[in-house]
């Protein structure tokens, strides 16, 4: 609730601004174009995350479907928000691509340090990653390809819901 609500409002008041709608489209033109190509590629990655989890665990339970598809959703309004919404408002009040784009990584990492509990460390990490979604934004300009970045990457640092622990056994 802490992490996802927010987010999802904050996303959507984003899509409620003037041309803002248009700019996410817009990053969405490569999905809309070849979307077999993108369910696909969707699907091999849940499937190759549920495996990881699985193998993390050693058997795969319902709550970490749900997790892992739940990560997917999470990425994708993280890097509508971080890497579209916020840095296209910055520069149209006058900030350079790399300014918003450091800006809005800087909020990204700030985020996370109440959602990742508190944890600093990890906050210069979502900074970092920040930064290089960034630049593959603006390298591809595909939303989608940097939500399937952050999709693995928030899936490998946090493969189980909060509060479960790994139930593997130990030889």
């Amino acid at each position: 609730m802490r992490h996802g609500l927010p987010g999802l409002g904050l996303a959507l008041g984003f899509l409620c601004l003037p041309g803002l709608w248009d700019v996410f489209v817009e990053s969405l033109e490569r999905g809309l174009a070849t979307p077999g190509r993108y369910l696909i590629g969707a699907v091999l990655i849940f499937v190759g995350l549920n495996a990881y989890a699985w193998w993390t665990d050693g058997r795969l339970r319902l709550p970490t479907l749900g997790w892992i598809a739940y990560l997917g959703a999470l990425s994708l309004w993280e890097e509508w928000v971080f890497r579209l919404a916020m840095p296209h408002l910055l520069e149209g009040m006058g900030a350079s691509v790399w300014g918003a784009a450091i800006i809005s990584a800087l909020v990204f990492g700030g985020a996370h340090y109440f959602t990742l509990r508190w944890k600093w460390q990890w906050c210069v990490g979502a900074f970092i990653g920040g930064l290089a979604l960034s630049r593959h934004m603006g390298l591809h300009g595909d939303l989608l390809l940097i939500t399937a970045f952050h999709w693995i990457a928030t899936s490998v640092n946090t493969p189980r819901p909060p509060g479960q622990s790994a139930t593997r056994a130990v030889a």
